[in-house]
């Protein structure tokens, strides 16, 4: 089982100095003025500024995620990086490795049941199974990116607004 972390490497690895955290970058314009500031640090310093061998290392990285998943071994969608806003941006360098929309919600719900020993009670939608739920405003298995436009959560039965989460935060809605 891998649990790659690959939004965490890709801002290290491919951001300029000055440059916001990819991560951040789809919300640059809902997060509070100090939390853009605080983010533009850049990647690595790369030796004599030449970002090249950092970036050819990353799209290694990106191949062998490729590799790992058509070898059928188990991913896992897990990220070291801003809570809350960081899955997507991960979910999205699976697809931009090479692995089908579809199967990345694969993995990072039914999969993850799965590797945890839970796919009989989560994981995915059956009469039986505990409903958490995320409901997105487009088709993620068409544009992952999709995850990023949260109508709806429901968690332990508690429907929450993600409008009022991202405000509780500093955040503006989308």
């Amino acid at each position: 089982m891998l649990d790659l972390t690959l939004a965490t490497f890709h801002g290290l690895f491919t951001a300029n100095p000055g440059e916001l955290d990819p991560i951040l970058v789809p919300y640059a314009n809902r997060l509070p003025a100090q939390v853009v500031r605080g983010n533009r640090s850049g990647g690595l310093p790369a030796p004599h500024g030449d970002r090249s061998r950092f970036r050819d290392a990353y799209a290694v990285l990106l191949h062998a995620v490729k590799v790992a998943w058509d070898r059928k071994i188990p991913l896992v969608a897990g990220t070291d990086n801003v809570a809350g806003l960081s899955l997507s941006h991960e979910l999205e360098l699976y697809v931009e490795a090479g692995i089908p929309p579809a199967e990345v919600l694969s993995l990072a719900t039914l999969g993850a049941a799965r590797v945890m020993g839970k796919d009989r009670e989560t994981g995915s939608i059956a009469v039986g199974k505990r409903a958490d739920l995320v409901l997105v405003d487009g088709d993620p298995t068409r544009d992952i990116s999709a995850v990023r436009n949260t109508d709806v959560v429901v968690c332990r039965g508690v429907v929450y607004d993600p409008a009022e989460l991202f405000a509780a935060i500093g955040m503006r809605g989308r």
